[in-house]
């Protein structure tokens, strides 16, 4: 049915059957720019097409095969030799009086320039000239013509031969070269490797060699001239020591040292002094004299006794007061006469203790005057020790820089002594010494061509290029193969029609009546279900079954879903209306003498109802048939629009509950144009591998520009087994392929 019928549109595809199988697999709708190269596609085209993919494989392999059969085999021999990095011992700079700690990124130098320098031409002659002492017709070129090169242009063109063939590199993280080289000869491969690795060794040594000699030479400049600073430093040192007189200084410093910690402590003991002298002098001037301060003066005063002893004769006279007046009044004269006593103590005492007083002052002010002069003399002293320092310390500078001197000569010297040494023993030594790891053995197969990937790239170019031309095969070639090829045109499909296997086509068009638990008629009962739902009961009283070409399975589809609603005890009228064609008057067996619909419609007189060309299907009641039989001189085209079809289907409306028409193909004749506008529903039959894209499309753009919209489609003729329609194909079990059927059905 067309989307365009908002009831069909919104309709759910609810049925339990063949339409819940239809809707779930086909509801996903695949884009038109993603259709072509959909896996689920290209594995059909894959299973369709095996043959072709087959040939495609099998010529890509037969041109590997001559490709390796006219490919000369190549030999790869390979050889290793070992750099082993040291720092150099001898150069002819300063660079090799100095030892630099420094490693990776030196070594990585070592490495770069000895490998370029296998690459040169030099180490390429010595090898060439190795290889031809041992092997005369090596890398000998052929000449054009039979001419004949002299031995300098030969010579030239095997060294050629070896620059263009071999291989050095540095196997990563590693100080191992590997040395490899490509020939149609094995043997010749391992000897050309084994051949430079020894070039490799005799470069190495020789150059080492050269470089040696060179420095034993240069060292020897070089020791005559460290001597001679050597000498030089060793005189100014001893200058020094002379004219300095370190030991002279270090003596007055010493000296220094002991005044100044003298001076220290005496200026020490002097300021405890003045601190105690300052103490007592604030003390005596605080201190108030009364008779009972006797017992309390503190000590080390100056005139501490006469102190003392004033204020005890003053307490005396003053309790020999208080005992007077215990008897005598203050008037009386021996009281005044006491009280002048006790006056004369009390002057007495106040004269003792200012003279005290001063007397502790002066002795502040002495303290004071000698711990400034004391200091005055350590600063002295500490400015002379600090002189006899700078002195000394300039002294011990220079001679230490004198003593550097002398030493990085000495030092200098000696390296340089050494160094000779080894230069007369390095001639086997290089920074880079090249040893041979592993000499090289003939090859036990080619590296060019290799069988097993010529033919591995033969296989997938095959498979590739196979599955290409399947696919554009079969995108040429038009026909719908599954569901994924129908579902992006927007129209619905309402039922999936299963594969039968080697039956009639009679006995599969009356399925639904004799074989009532096949995979066949629950596949139409679906479809009846479908119908009859809420959704569509409203739309499918009459229903027109077309095609767009033949062998699509309209008849069939008629006849099952005619009996599928039969059986359900409802009044069904099957017409068929393929005039050209006809079929249901041998699948019911008509009455030979029963009148035909194209003799009725032909015979000049409109048909009011269709009482008279109505036979009875004996298998079911419910069921009535219209069929025809070929007329000669009528004419199918001029008949199918007439009245008399319009008031035979207003009749059949009348007393039937469904009518089901057969029409013709569209893609052939226009009569399903005409009848379309009867029917409430058009059904439009797809088969796989039978129906084309273009014209069932174009089919279906027909009746929609007639204005016809309720349109849907059945998909005919489905082997769920091919396509891995996984649990679905189980479930139905849809083995079955109906060959008879797919060569004769209509």
């Amino acid at each position: 049915m067309d989307t365009n019928n908002p009831k069909l549109k919104n309709a759910p595809h609810h049925d339990p059957y063949s339409q819940h199988l239809a809707y779930h697999l086909y509801d996903q709708a695949i884009s038109p720019g993603s259709e072509w190269l959909h896996p689920k596609r290209i594995l059909r085209v894959i299973i369709n097409k095996w043959l072709t993919i087959a040939l495609v494989v099998a010529f890509t392999l037969n041109a590997a095969f001559f490709y390796l059969k006219k490919t000369t085999p190549v030999f790869r021999a390979r050889s290793q030799i070992e750099l082993s990095v040291r720092r150099p011992r001898i150069l002819t700079q300063q660079a090799a009086l100095i030892e630099d700690p420094g490693g990776a990124g030196s070594s990585e130098e070592i490495f770069n320039t000895r490998l370029e320098r296998f690459r040169s031409r030099a180490v390429m002659e010595i090898a060439l000239s190795h290889l031809l002492a041992e092997h005369p017709d090596a890398l000998q070129t052929s000449t054009r013509n039979g001419q004949e090169r002299s031995a300098e242009h030969d010579f030239e063109s095997r060294l050629r031969a070896l620059r263009n063939g071999i291989q050095i590199s540095l196997l990563r993280r590693t100080s191992i070269v590997q040395i490899t080289f490509d020939h149609p000869d094995p043997v010749m491969a391992a000897t050309v490797c084994n051949a430079f690795a020894k070039a490799t060794q005799i470069s190495a040594f020789e150059e080492n060699r050269t470089s040696s000699d060179a420095a034993v030479a240069w060292l020897e400049t070089q020791e005559e001239i460290q001597r001679q600073a050597l000498q030089q430093a060793e005189v100014e040192l001893l200058q020094h020591i002379a004219t300095s007189s370190i030991d002279a200084l270090e003596s007055r410093r010493k000296t220094a040292e002991e005044s100044l910690l003298g001076f220290n402590r005496a200026l020490v003991e002097i300021q405890s002094q003045e601190a105690r002298a300052q103490d007592l002098r604030l003390t005596l001037e605080t201190l108030e004299l009364t008779p009972e301060l006797a017992g309390n003066l503190p000590t080390d005063i100056p005139r501490e006794l006469e102190i003392r002893n004033v204020l005890e004769q003053w307490r005396s006279a003053v309790v020999t007061r208080q005992q007077l007046l215990a008897r005598f009044t203050e008037n009386h004269p021996d009281v005044k006469a006491q009280d002048r006593l006790i006056a004369l103590y009390r002057e007495q005492a106040s004269n003792a203790m200012h003279q005290a007083r001063s007397a502790a002052a002066a002795n502040e002010t002495l303290l004071i005057q000698q711990a400034e002069s004391m200091r005055r003399r350590k600063e002295e002293q500490a400015s002379l020790a600090q002189e006899l320092d700078i002195q000394i310390a300039q002294a011990r500078t220079e001679l230490a820089a004198l003593e550097r001197s002398r030493n990085a000569a000495e030092q200098s010297y000696r390296g340089i002594l050494a160094r000779i040494q080894d230069a007369r023993l390095a001639a086997d030594e290089n920074t880079a010494t090249v040893k041979i790891v592993e000499l090289a053995t003939p090859p036990g197969s080619p590296i060019h061509p290799r069988k097993k990937i010529v033919f591995a790239l033969a296989l997938l170019l095959g498979l590739s290029a196979g599955t290409g031309l399947a696919l554009l095969v079969d995108h040429l070639e038009d026909h719908i193969v599954d569901p994924d090829d129908i579902t992006p045109w927007g129209v619905s499909m309402l039922s999936v029609i299963p594969h039968v296997n080697t039956k009639e086509r009679t006995a599969i068009a009356l399925a639904s009546l004799c074989d009532r638990f096949s995979q066949v008629t629950e596949a139409y009962a679906g479809l009846r279900a479908m119908l009859d739902s809420p959704q569509y009961k409203d739309y499918a009283q009459v229903i027109l079954v077309a095609s767009s070409m033949p062998s699509e399975g309209k008849t069939v589809t008629s006849c099952n879903l005619a009996a599928a609603w039969a059986q359900k005890k409802r009044r069904v009228l099957l017409i068929d209306f393929d005039l050209r064609r006809p079929r249901l008057h041998r699948i019911f067996s008509m009455p030979g003498n029963h009148p035909g619909l194209l003799s009725a419609l032909s015979g000049g007189k409109e048909l009011e109802s269709g009482e008279e060309l109505i036979f009875n299907c004996p298998d079911c009641p419910s069921l009535d048939i219209i069929a025809t039989r070929p007329v000669s001189g009528a004419s199918p085209a001029e008949l199918a629009g007439t009245p008399s079809v319009e008031k035979l289907i207003a009749w059949a409306r009348k007393h039937y509950d469904h009518i089901v028409i057969d029409a013709p193909p569209l893609g052939l004749v226009s009569d399903a144009l005409a009848l379309a506008p009867l029917a409430d529903t058009l059904l439009v039959m797809v088969r796989p591998a039978t129906s084309r894209k273009k014209i069932s499309l174009h089919t279906i753009q027909r009746f929609q520009e007639s204005g016809i919209t309720n349109i849907a489609l059945i998909l005919n003729d489905v082997d769920f087994s091919k396509f891995g329609y996984g649990s679905y194909g189980t479930y139905y079990h849809y083995n079955n392929h109906y060959s008879a059927y797919a060569a004769s059905s209509p």
